[in-house]
């Protein structure tokens, strides 16, 4: 090998380093598909709560673990059409990946948990309220992250909106109101910018 072969190979691997550096982010279209149930599971709580709906208070439980059922299973065939995508083992949708999974462990930990304190009596229900500031919380830090990886702006945004329903999200705890001002939040921090960055997805590889 000459060294202006070598010269070649080190230029093809910087190209790919920088290629991957900007890659997009992927997962608009699971993004979006957990948005959208997540705004139709917290329309039904916010309903049955000011009786709206004929369902009542102490089923709404039911409504949230089919969010996560169907939620899931959804994912899992998402996931499958994102093979093949360029970009997708890239740093940038690696560190996606981790910190969307990551933040579904903590939040899932932290709903069961408080579901069987109050179960237990150790508090009452209003307890699952305060997922909500701590849902946009994660979402806000996920956001400033996936900004400064990606160096993609409307990343810092939709962080600074979500950042902003955490104090929202506080003073409305016992107010059922709280989930229809989750709900808009839920579109503008999900939904929308899942919806950017589904067009943002490549076509095929160039």
């Amino acid at each position: 090998m000459t060294k202006s072969d070598i010269l070649e190979d080190i230029d093809y691997v910087k190209t790919l380093a920088e290629e991957g550096k900007n890659a997009p982010i992927l997962g608009g279209r699971i993004g979006l598909w957990w948005g959208i149930l997540l705004c139709i599971a917290l329309f039904s709580h916010w309903a049955s709560l000011r009786g709206l709906i004929p369902l009542p208070v102490e089923m709404i439980g039911l409504v949230w673990l089919a969010f996560g059922v169907v939620g899931g299973i959804g994912s899992l065939f998402l996931e499958r059409s994102l093979a093949g995508k360029p970009g997708l083992s890239s740093v940038n949708n690696r560190v996606a990946g981790a910190l969307w999974t990551g933040n579904t462990i903590l939040l899932f930990v932290y709903s069961l948990s408080a579901l069987f304190s109050a179960v237990l009596g150790k508090t009452n229900y209003g307890i699952m309220d305060t997922i909500m500031p701590i849902a946009f919380g994660l979402y806000a830090l996920t956001a400033y992250v996936l900004a400064r990886i990606s160096r993609d702006k409307h990343h810092l945004i939709t962080g600074g909106i979500a950042l902003a329903f955490v104090p929202i999200s506080l003073l409305l705890l016992g107010n059922p109101h709280l989930y229809l001002a989750a709900m808009l939040g839920v579109v503008l921090t999900s939904v929308i910018p899942s919806i950017v960055e589904l067009r943002h997805e490549p076509k095929e590889i160039v």
